[in-house]
């Protein structure tokens, strides 16, 4: 018999909030050109609270999330307040790397198709656009230096910013010491109204390989609760906004803890949010198995454990019977439509009656900047502890397999 905890056998309040905005621009998007050459389905202005992030924290389950790499990269921000992207990668978290300005002090952007012509030269312009000219007066060009990329354009930054993503993000809070004002508030002036973190700065927004996605953060405090709204420009619903989410929610939990506080809605406002072109067959794969894992949500809800199991027993059954026949009559497993449909819905009820609540440790910290921003990339420690770190843990998750998503420049 099948032992099922009805409180956990149950879709999260961030994967139905996910899910009803990637339908929402599904069905009433627009298309948008870009400067990336991979067109959009847009809609204007998407807003969503998630309400006690302290005892609901908020991480897909619907598609598998990297969490070591969404929690380094908020600490890359906010705690190390770096932008140089080695540091990152010597964390085991490649996610900056398109945007890594090279050794020779050229940021290259390449066309998003991965076949082209790596040899075709372009004129190197400055940040504000200009052509920039060696010190012999003559037009500085460049070419890829990725095999079987080709260019679309480049930028030089100078080799004083190679490695780095230039005067953004981090760079942006070690120069005007956001996060420290906020905690120092967050503890010594809790009516504090001017508790804001930006990171758009007008003056250096030329000079950044990337102006921020989520570019401001306001906390406020309410009796012995802290609430975040969380500000974003342009989400890749796909592929960055999961991230984010789980990141800010996971910032929000270490900000309240060495604050005293509890950690309580995560509010967010996205002014673009979009799908590109060449993510939509990921996105329908994950609406169709939320759409199973509501039918399973919906059964666990309605019937009896043993109506359960018995179904479960009938799927077990129908899997090794289509398994045979497939032997038999020397059929692809990998290509048997039936089998892999059956499949699906076996391990999605087997994933939503034996999944828990997913929750964030902290280690017992009274300083933002004492938290340990290593990662411990070990497999099997990973399976344990899904962010690779010893004082922030995220334990207890489990997810239906990831779904990948090209990354657009």
């Amino acid at each position: 018999m099948i032992n099922i905890d009805k409180n956990t056998a149950k879709i999260n309040d961030w994967d139905k909030e996910y899910l009803k905005l990637i339908r929402k621009i599904i069905e009433e998007g627009k298309k948008c050109e870009n400067r990336t050459g991979i067109n959009t389905i847009s809609i204007p202005g998407y807003s969503f609270s998630l309400q006690n992030v302290e005892e609901n924290f908020p991480i897909l389950e619907s598609k598998k999330i990297i969490m070591k790499n969404a929690l380094s990269e908020i600490l890359w921000i906010h705690q190390a307040q770096s932008n140089d992207v080695n540091w990152l990668e010597e964390r085991g978290n490649n996610i900056w790397q398109e945007w890594k300005i090279d050794d020779d002090g050229i940021y290259r952007i390449y066309e998003p198709n991965i076949n082209g012509n790596e040899d075709k030269e372009v004129y190197v312009k400055l940040p504000n656009g200009c052509i920039y000219y060696d010190p012999y007066g003559d037009e500085v060009t460049t070419t890829s230096k990725i095999n079987g990329r080709c260019l679309k354009d480049a930028i030089y930054y100078g080799e004083d910013w190679k490695g780095t993503i230039g005067t953004a993000y981090g760079w942006i809070n070690n120069k005007f010491n956001r996060p420290q004002y906020v905690l120092n508030s967050l503890k010594n002036n809790k009516n504090d109204r001017r508790m804001v973190i930006s990171l758009w700065q007008d003056e250096y927004i030329q000079t950044g390989t990337l102006p921020p996605c989520v570019w401001s953060t306001e906390w406020k405090v309410d009796g012995d609760t802290l609430n975040c709204f969380v500000h974003q420009r342009s989400a890749d619903v796909p592929l960055g906004l999961p991230f984010n989410v789980s990141q800010y929610a996971a910032l929000l939990c270490m900000f309240a803890k060495v604050s005293g506080l509890k950690a309580g809605t995560l509010n967010y406002s996205i002014m673009d949010a979009h799908i590109y072109d060449n993510q939509i067959d990921g996105i329908i794969e994950q609406i169709k198995r939320y759409n199973i894992m509501q039918e399973c949500e919906d059964m666990i809800n309605t019937k009896p454990n043993i109506e359960i199991f018995d179904y479960y027993t009938k799927l077990t059954k129908d899997l090794l019977s289509l398994r045979t026949k497939a032997q038999k009559k020397k059929i692809n497993l990998e290509t048997f439509e039936e089998y892999n449909k059956i499949l699906e819905k076996f391990n999605i009820l087997q994933f939503m009656i034996t999944k828990k609540k997913p929750v964030l440790k902290l280690a017992d910290k009274d300083n933002f900047f004492d938290f340990s921003n290593e990662v411990n990339n070990d497999k099997e420690y990973l399976k344990e502890n899904s962010t690779g770190n010893e004082d922030i843990k995220l334990l207890n998750y489990s997810s239906l397999p990831f779904i990948k998503m090209p990354i657009t420049q």
